[in-house]
């Protein structure tokens, strides 16, 4: 049930951006290098320029070619790795349990993502896909490993970055072109969840069929959005 993301990573620390791949194509490739040069000066990492990256990327997409792709950029000191693993689909709703506690966010994607990772491992042990995160004010912030949308009282709705979470390629795209609102989501606000969308740029769009044992509606207006989410996320050539 797990995101494959849990393998590929250098030894060390650094950061990394992982991005779908479709027909050897990535999507949203600029929107994720802006974010990982972003990091990398907060960070102190120097980044290669960028005709290097995009001749590294193209040499691996070649060399591993794969109809769906999950293609992972990881740059640390001195070191660049980049990977380009097949990737399966996922098409079952997801069921999300609530984390028990209070999870610290991050605006950098990180390696190693160990805690993560066991966040992820604790709810596929439970039974879930994912599970639901809160900062320190019972704020609803993100997944173990990917944003949330929520419909409540009619709105689309995701929370800030401010709550506490990762500046998501998907949702800046969700909130720029889809009409989602930003918003912040107290944990007293979970029975007026109508719908919701878990989002990545791997799942792209995912919808939730369960929190917990709350069931959630996968209606014509999840299905409109999950449309409009795919069609913002198209493929491009590197070159």
């Amino acid at each position: 049930m797990s995101e494959q993301i849990g393998d590929g990573f250098p030894e060390g620390s650094g950061i990394f951006e992982t991005i779908k791949t479709v027909g050897n194509r990535p999507i949203a490739l600029g929107r994720h290098m802006r974010r990982a040069l972003e990091s990398a000066q907060a960070l102190g990492i120097t980044m290669p320029d960028e005709e290097s990256i995009r001749r590294a990327i193209l040499d691996s997409i070649s060399s591993h070619p794969q109809e769906v792709g999950r293609l992972r950029l990881c740059f640390s000191v001195g070191k660049v790795d980049i990977s380009h693993e097949p990737y399966s689909e996922r098409i079952d709703p997801a069921r999300l349990t609530l984390h028990s506690t209070t999870v610290k966010g991050s605006m950098y994607k990180s390696y190693p993502y160990t805690d993560r990772f066991a966040l992820l491992k604790s709810a596929n042990d439970e039974g879930f896909d994912d599970c639901i995160l809160f900062n320190n004010q019972n704020q609803i912030t993100e997944s173990s490993v990917a944003n949330l949308i929520f419909r409540i009282k009619g709105q689309w709705i995701t929370p800030p970055i401010s709550a506490g979470i990762l500046p998501g390629v998907m949702r800046a795209l969700a909130v720029e072109e889809c009409g989602v609102k930003v918003q912040t989501i107290h944990i007293s606000e979970i029975p007026d969840i109508a719908s919701g969308l878990i989002i990545s740029s791997l799942r792209i769009a995912q919808p939730v069929s369960h929190i917990g044992e709350m069931r959630l509606q996968i209606d014509d207006a999840v299905k409109e959005l999950e449309r409009r989410l795919r069609a913002s996320a198209q493929p491009l050539s590197v070159g």
